[in-house]
């Protein structure tokens, strides 16, 4: 990020790719530029070789849209029908909550990134996954807002603006801006959780966000706060979206004047809107699933499994659930040995495999499982030797979906079977709820 060169409202041609997002960009904002001076936050900023003036215009956004009536003649404003003023009012939200969230963005860069960079306050690598491509995002928003600043010097009473979004959100532009909206969004989630323990630990870092989310220009708002304004930009842009075309009329009405296909190209950027929501959605989904299989690597006790003698212990003795990905993780009780005893277990289903775990304090076991013979679970009869004995049969805690069937249990909403038929082994499996059951 030292490398960029760039300013605080950055200027961009139409060939830019940019991108931005609404009413969460309103978070943050300041009544003038001198609280950003006074901060010293831009001092850092300078001593890192980063060329940028805070006394931009972005930086005094205030926090609730200005009133655009007020730059349009009187007699102007008249001829305005109520639907071109609704029609005003939501690009008028738009332009001004796009550059409210740029100012987020530079708040998140200049106030707390580069200072805790500068100063090693954490880890470089948890100071990145706190912040990922942050650069790269500032630069996206601060092109597509300067394009809406454009916009509205051309003429207060704004006519078309579908060029503007098909331009951040259609075409290479797009598909840049949604990569780097999932690279920037994906692990938030998990970096916030982070922060919450080392914070919670670290007196050096607790005192530099302290006095951080003190300054003005976070207006009483924590770290915490402010970076998942990202994501809550991206899911303001269909709303906005849909109230433009709610309030532009069908190209057919419009043909051949000025206005050309602004709905067409609205509705075009609402399905891409949607897309890129979609798309960062499902990389923070696997984000978070991969970070919990790592949790689980981390705390799993596999040495009874990797010592027994068995096939399923030799092909599996370095598992490595982090290599797969997780479908489903959840809890369930297996009625084992004939339904004479039930087992309480944390089940974690994988794209190949199914992992029958014992949670123990803050540990996932891994273990074989000894019930009495017959059908595991107790679907069919049981058996004993001939010394009286019960005979025992050994019970794997992994199984191959390959191998497997699943059959409801029809007399019990909540139960189903998992038939190995590898080992011509049934599990009597029960759900915490009809509904999990189904999931």
């Amino acid at each position: 990020m030292d490398t960029r060169s760039s300013s605080l409202e950055m200027v961009t041609g139409g060939a830019a790719c940019g991108a931005g997002g609404p009413a969460a960009g309103a978070a943050v904002g300041a009544s003038d530029h001198n609280t950003f001076a006074s901060s010293g936050a831009w001092s850092k900023a300078e001593s890192v070789g980063f060329t940028v003036a805070w006394n931009d215009s972005d930086t005094e956004a205030e926090p609730d849209p200005p009133d655009w009536t007020k730059a349009v003649p009187e007699e102007v404003l008249q001829r305005l029908t109520p639907r071109e003023k609704k029609r005003q009012d939501v690009i008028n939200e738009l332009f001004h909550t796009e550059r409210s969230h740029v100012r987020n963005l530079k708040v998140l860069d200049c106030v707390f990134y580069r200072p805790m960079l500068e100063q090693g306050i954490l880890p470089s690598e948890q100071i990145q996954l706190l912040f990922a491509n942050l650069d790269e995002m500032l630069e996206i928003h601060s092109q597509f807002n300067s394009a809406m600043k454009a916009k509205r010097r051309e003429n207060p009473i704004v006519e078309r603006v579908g060029d503007i979004l098909l331009n951040m959100l259609d075409g290479p532009c797009g598909e840049n801006f949604e990569r780097a909206a999932a690279k920037f969004c994906a692990r938030q989630q998990i970096a916030l959780e982070s922060l919450k323990e080392t914070r919670r630990n670290n007196a050096r870092l607790n005192s530099f966000l302290t006095d951080a989310e003190m300054k003005p220009v976070c207006r009483r708002l924590q770290l915490k706060d402010i970076i998942p304004t990202g994501m809550l930009r991206l899911t303001k842009y269909p709303l906005l979206f849909e109230s433009l075309a709610k309030y532009t009329d069908d190209d057919g009405k419009t043909e051949g004047s000025s206005m050309g296909k602004e709905r067409s190209q609205i509705l075009r950027a609402l399905e891409r809107s949607k897309r890129i929501l979609d798309s960062v959605n499902q990389a923070v989904r696997e984000a978070e699933d991969q970070h919990r299989l790592q949790v689980i690597q981390q705390r799993l006790e596999k040495n009874h499994f990797e010592k027994a003698d068995h096939p399923m212990s030799s092909e599996f003795k370095n598992l490595d659930l982090t290599k797969y990905q997780l479908i489903y993780e959840g809890a369930l009780t297996w009625r084992a040995g004939n339904r004479s005893k039930t087992v309480d277990l944390h089940v974690v289903l994988l794209e190949e495999i199914v992992i029958l775990l014992l949670k123990q304090d803050d540990k996932f076991v891994l273990k074989f499982h000894y019930v009495s013979s017959g059908p595991v679970g107790g679907v069919g009869g049981g058996g004993s030797s001939k010394g009286g004995q019960e005979d025992l049969k050994v019970v794997s805690p992994i199984i191959k979906l390959a191998t497997v069937l699943g059959i409801l249990n029809f007399l019990y909403k909540r139960a189903f079977f998992l038939v190995n038929t590898s080992g011509a082994q049934i599990y009597e499996l029960v759900a915490v709820s009809s509904s999990e059951r189904k999931t």
